[in-house]
C-alpha cells in the first residue's frame, strides 16, 4: 500500500474534542504523509493550541489553514479537499472535530481498498482502465460502542456483493464526513463539496455525487467514535430556539438536492410539508416552524450543482462506473464540525 494520505480535520471552537481527535489520528497505525486540520476562524483557544502544536515535534507532519471567516463544516471540508489534492495527496481522510479514530481504524480503510480494487478487477475485466472504489469510509460508533444513529452509510441495492466474514466490505451509496477515505482521483470528475451547503447534507450530497460513478464501500473493521452529546439521528421534532439554524440549512440543502432531480419540486415540496407536518406534531413553536418553512422553500430556488468547484484534472485518471441507486428518500446525516 503505498499510496499517499492527508488526512483533512474541520475544527470551531471544541478544542477539548480537537485535542483528543488530533492525538487520535497521530497514532494511526498507517503511516499519514501530512495532517490539515482547518479552523473556521475558532474564537476559544484553539488557534493557541494549534501554533503549540504545529512547534513541537508529531509523528506525522501537521499543517493548519486559518479560514478568514466560519464556512462550516461544508466550506472547510472544500478548503481541505483542495489543499490536499494540489498538494497531490492520493488519498484524502476526512473527519470531524469529535471523531476519534482507534489507532488502526485508517490501516483497515487502506486496506480495504486495495482488496476492493482487486476485486474490481475481477469484476470488472472489460475495462480499458482499472476500477477503484470511490471511496471507502469506517464504521461510526457513539460513546457506548452502539451505532451513531448521525452517521449511517445508505447500502446500495448490491449491498452484499462484495461482503464475506473475512472481508467485512459492503457497497454504499453514501455516507457522512466522520471519516472516509476519498480517492484523489475521483476529484477532478466530480469536483469538491458545495461550500455553499454550510452544514448538513453536503456531506451525502458530495458522497452521492462520487458513488453514482464510482463503486464504493463501508469497512465495517474500521472503527471510530463520533463523540456526540446525544446519539441522536436529525429529527425535525428536536427544533428548538438554539438549533433551528442548523434545520434551516439543512431543510434547504436537501430540498434543492431533491428539487434537481426529474419531478424534484413535487417530491421536495413533499419533503418539506412532511418535515413541516412532524414538527407540529411534535409541538414546535409555531415561529420556529415558518422559519424552518420558508427555508425549505427557499431550497427550491437554490441552483447548488451552478455552484461545484473543480481543480485542473490530474494527469492520472479511473474509469467511472455507473451504479445502481437506491431511489428511497436519502438518509440525512450532519457534520456540525467548523458551525456550532
Amino acid at each position: 500500500m503505498d499510496r499517499s494520505v492527508v488526512a483533512v480535520i474541520v475544527t470551531y471552537n471544541r478544542l477539548p474534542y480537537l485535542r483528543r481527535v488530533l492525538s487520535a489520528a497521530m497514532a494511526q497505525s498507517f503511516p499519514i504523509r501530512e495532517v490539515i486540520v482547518v479552523d473556521n476562524k475558532s474564537t476559544d483557544e484553539t488557534p493557541i493550541f494549534l501554533e503549540e502544536q504545529a512547534r513541537r515535534g508529531n509523528l506525522y507532519p501537521l499543517s493548519i489553514i486559518t479560514m478568514d471567516k466560519n464556512e462550516g463544516g461544508a466550506g472547510g471540508f472544500a478548503r481541505g479537499m483542495e489543499v490536499a489534492y494540489e498538494r497531490r495527496a492520493d488519498m484524502i481522510w476526512l473527519m470531524d472535530d469529535d471523531c476519534v479514530a482507534k489507532p488502526d481504524a485508517l490501516e483497515k480503510l487502506m486496506r480495504g481498498f486495495e482488496r476492493l480494487t482487486e476485486r474490481l478487477a475481477e469484476v470488472f475485466v472489460d475495462q480499458s482502465a482499472p476500477v477503484e472504489p470511490g471511496f471507502v469510509c469506517s464504521n461510526v460508533r457513539w460513546k457506548d460502542g452502539q451505532i451513531c444513529e448521525m452517521n449511517v452509510p445508505k447500502g446500495s441495492w448490491d449491498w452484499s456483493r462484495y461482503y464475506l466474514p473475512e472481508s467485512p466490505y459492503v457497497g454504499v451509496t453514501q455516507c457522512s464526513f466522520v471519516s472516509v477515505l476519498i480517492n484523489a482521483r475521483v476529484i477532478p470528475l466530480v469536483g469538491y463539496p458545495v461550500r455553499e451547503f454550510f452544514i448538513w447534507f453536503d456531506d451525502i450530497e458530495f458522497t452521492k455525487r462520487v458513488a453514482e460513478r464510482w463503486p464504493s464501500f463501508a469497512v465495517l473493521d474500521s472503527l471510530v467514535i463520533h463523540e456526540m452529546p446525544q446519539n441522536r439521528g436529525v429529527h425535525f421534532g428536536d427544533v428548538n430556539a438554539q438549533n433551528v439554524w442548523k434545520y434551516c440549512y439543512g431543510i434547504r440543502n436537501e430540498a434543492a438536492v431533491l428539487a434537481s432531480k426529474p419531478l424534484g419540486i413535487l417530491k421536495a415540496a413533499r419533503f418539506i410539508a412532511a418535515e413541516i407536518a412532524l414538527m407540529s406534531t411534535a409541538k414546535v413553536p409555531l415561529s420556529l416552524q415558518v422559519r424552518v418553512l420558508f427555508s425549505g422553500l427557499s431550497g427550491l430556488a437554490f441552483r447548488y450543482k451552478s455552484k461545484i468547484r473543480f481543480p485542473p484534472p490530474m494527469e492520472a485518471n479511473i474509469t467511472p462506473r455507473k451504479s445502481a441507486t437506491n431511489d428511497a428518500r436519502p438518509l440525512r446525516h450532519g457534520t456540525d464540525a467548523a458551525a456550532e
